[in-house]
């Protein structure tokens, strides 16, 4: 290539980034410009979701966070993944023991999906009965379905994980599932 074509590319890009900044001037790539963040989840409330139990387990202490974010990924291999906040505790449990349980919420579970939303810090299943499957981790009685996974994979995304599992273990039964939409629990009829 000549040195004139190397020098035309170099001032087309030039040009290209030369026009006024779409955002303010301190903003950085990791920043989200100002109200993003609030719109984005004010957006999310409009998307009707099921609602689950991600569960692990560490040092024998278990754990879980109600989950929204959860979806499968491939039935052969079995595949499901599952969002976690790295701020959360339960992010901590199943990122060092690299297993999770999806549990499926039944719509008369909502105690379930208020206890594992909460803040409870220590001794979280204190009353809380569970089973395990072939991970350990738990598997909540009543639930409509469960996926008692293997940590596949993880990818960093934002503020979250991205838990890709490989499921080891599952069951399912009929019911009506537990929904959420616009912030709150909901009983979506089925």
């Amino acid at each position: 290539m000549s040195g004139k074509r190397r020098k035309r590319r170099v001032d087309i890009a030039l040009k290209i980034r030369a026009g006024p900044p779409i955002f303010p001037a301190n903003f950085t790539p990791s920043m989200s410009p100002p109200n993003e963040s609030e719109r984005f989840r004010k957006a999310m409330r409009s998307v009707p979701t099921g609602v689950t139990v991600v569960t692990s387990v560490k040092d024998g202490e278990p754990r879980g966070m109600t989950v929204s974010a959860f979806a499968p990924v491939s039935a052969d291999p079995p595949l499901v993944l599952v969002c976690v906040n790295r701020e959360a505790r339960s992010y901590l449990y199943i990122s060092h023991s690299r297993i999770f349980c999806v549990n499926v919420l039944d719509s008369d579970q909502r105690d379930l999906a208020e206890h594992f939303a909460g803040k409870v810090r220590d001794r979280q299943f204190e009353r809380i009965a569970y089973e395990t499957a072939a991970t350990g981790a738990p598997v909540l009685p009543g639930a409509l379905a469960h996926f008692d996974c293997e940590v596949d994979v993880e990818h960093h995304a934002g503020s979250h994980s991205i838990f890709v599992g490989r499921v080891v273990a599952l069951g399912a039964r009929d019911g009506a599932p537990l929904g959420y939409f616009d912030g709150a629990f909901r009983d979506f009829g089925l």
